[in-house]
């Protein structure tokens, strides 16, 4: 789908979203306090009809990871596959399945349970292995997660598409009667974008279009643009991923260490876009991440917020549109 020719406003929201009713709201595993995110956000789902555990809501990577003793049913035929965190050298290997993603706790936009579930290709581990090398390689324990990737902008493969995405292939967006996005609040997991949902003071980035999909019908979208100021240091300008995966931050930039961390007391300054925000590293913010990371700048000037980010907003992403977006929570 080609971008929009401008981002929705908080007034003008009606107009993209006015024509879609149908939403699914989710609850949070915990009631978790956003001003003082000590833990990843969780949600119950289950993998072909298996065991209802609560799963990792990740915007910093892409699939679904289960491990394969949860999953009924897997095709002997299944073909191999693995993949590797790399904030953590978190090496999993399984196999691909193609399987049913329910999320049993959902309830629809009129408060009555429903059930919202996605076709997706999972990956079932059944092996895991430390590969070290991140900046959170040191925690790594090996064990396998339960992790709903939902990210986007995380490369042009086939496994990073659209279509290993469970927030955006649910039954009623693959009939197109529910715009495929997603919106991460307070009172739970908005899956559905509507008039009803889409309310109050967003700042939203018009997203740059990944072009033609490695795989699948719907094309993907390439990282928001941001960027981040350490100290009295100059403002570096790049690329912003809100990596709900993560409590702590990383930050890379061409001319600064390549490793290490962000000394306590260091005022830090984020863009997503046009909204900022500052903290001191170390002092106990709602926004204030656990510990500032620096890393190789690879590909430029970049910055990985981690979930605490969303301290104060809640955050949204329309596939449709091509638009992300952050709210006052």
């Amino acid at each position: 789908m080609a971008p929009s020719s401008s981002a929705p406003s908080a007034t003008s929201a009606a107009g993209p979203y006015s024509a879609y009713t149908q939403s699914y709201t989710v609850p949070w595993v915990g009631s978790p306090d956003f001003a003082h995110l000590t833990s990843t956000l969780k949600v119950e789902a289950s993998v072909n009809g298996g065991a209802v555990s609560p799963f990792t809501v990740d915007t910093g990577s892409v699939g679904v990871v289960v491990p394969a003793s949860e999953v009924p049913n897997i095709p002997a035929d299944s073909p191999p596959g693995s993949l590797t965190y790399s904030s953590s050298g978190l090496e999993l290997t399984g196999v691909w399945v193609t399987a049913s993603v329910s999320f049993p706790q959902a309830v629809d936009a009129t408060g009555a349970a429903a059930g919202a579930q996605a076709e997706v290709p999972v990956l079932a581990v059944t092996s895991s292995t430390c590969r070290g090398g991140g900046v959170n390689s040191g925690r790594c324990t090996g064990a396998i997660p339960h992790m709903l990737g939902v990210g986007f902008g995380r490369g042009n493969t086939a496994r990073a598409a659209p279509t290993h995405n469970p927030f955006l292939n649910l039954a009623a967006m693959t009939a197109g009667t529910m715009r495929r996005g997603y919106l991460i609040g307070r009172p739970g997991l908005s899956l559905g974008l509507t008039a009803a949902n889409v309310t109050g003071a967003w700042t939203m980035q018009q997203l740059t279009s990944a072009g033609t999909p490695a795989e699948g019908p719907h094309n993907d979208w390439l990282t928001p643009t941001g960027g981040f100021q350490s100290g009295s240091g100059p403002m570096h300008s790049g690329k912003v991923l809100v990596d709900t995966g993560l409590l702590d931050m990383i930050v890379e930039a061409d001319g600064l260490p390549a490793n290490g961390t962000v000394a306590a007391g260091t005022a830090m300054t984020i863009t997503v876009g046009d909204l900022r925000y500052s903290f001191a590293v170390g002092d106990g913010g709602p926004q204030t991440p656990t510990e500032v990371h620096r890393a190789p700048a690879r590909n430029g000037t970049f910055v990985n917020t981690g979930l605490r980010a969303l301290g104060r907003y809640d955050l949204l992403y329309d596939a449709d549109g091509g638009f992300s977006g952050l709210r006052p929570g």
